[in-house]
């Protein structure tokens, strides 16, 4: 019988659990829709024809963006003490690293940006997020150890995210991300809150009192209760779905 394996956490590892410990708003809530992605895949593939390589993510990104400038009392974040409504909306998206906590392509005035400009600046700059990611974890696990301990750490983490600054450079003023499952409950940690979007599936769905197959897309919103109540959060998630459905406009 083998034995199992162990052996104890590299400080890069430490350093980010510490910072999801630090981090973790006091109160989250969890909001659900179905979005009709019709509209969307037909304006993909419109998109397509013209030579823009575009996905539902790309859609995602700017219809969360509209939806936050259309709704700037929404568009907020709170660092310390401290309540900041943002001159401009800043999306983050998440992508694949190589630990438990991804890096983030942080796309900026993304609600003024096309699709297509969408698309083409996360295709160029995932690779360059990636990197950048590597060599930071390179860095801690060489260097972490100067502080050993977590609660000094987590002490350090909280006093840079009392900056509204450092937060926007990480993760941007609101953060998304896609999922392989239709429902998924994120932790909300630096913005108002997490919105994650599952595959497109066909579904059958109600249509003018008959039933019909659709491809739907399933969002799941995590907010920070700290920063919007539930109304608010809801009013941002019907905001995004009706974007979607009008094809990511």
């Amino acid at each position: 019988m083998t034995e199992p394996t162990s052996g104890s956490l590299d400080y890069a590892e430490r350093w980010m659990r510490d910072g999801l410990r630090a981090l973790r708003p006091a109160g989250v809530g969890a909001y659900q829709c179905t979005v009709d992605m019709s509209q969307a895949l037909q304006r993909l593939n419109t998109l397509r024809k013209e030579g823009v390589f575009a996905t539902p993510t790309h859609l995602l990104v700017r219809s969360t963006a509209r939806a936050l400038a259309a709704n700037a009392d929404l568009h907020q974040m709170i660092a310390g003490n401290r309540r900041v409504r943002p001159s401009q909306v800043d999306i983050g998206l998440s992508v694949s690293g190589e630990i438990f906590v991804d890096p983030v392509i942080v796309i900026e005035r993304a609600d003024q940006k096309s699709i297509a400009e969408i698309a083409s600046e996360i295709s160029k700059r995932v690779p360059e997020v990636q990197k950048a990611d590597r060599e930071m974890l390179q860095a801690l696990r060489r260097w972490g150890w100067i502080v050993p301990f977590g609660f000094l750490r987590r002490a350090i983490l909280k006093l840079l995210f009392t900056s509204t600054t450092f937060r926007r450079k990480g993760v941007g003023t609101f953060q998304v991300s896609t999922s392989s499952v239709d429902w998924v409950f994120g932790s909300v940690f630096s913005t108002a809150g997490l919105l994650i979007a599952g595959e497109v599936r066909s579904q059958v769905v109600v249509k003018e009192g008959q039933p019909a197959v659709c491809p739907v897309m399933k969002l799941t919103l995590s907010c920070d209760h700290g920063v919007w109540d539930g109304r608010g959060a809801s009013r941002f998630l019907v905001a995004v779905q009706t974007e979607l459905e009008k094809g990511g406009s």
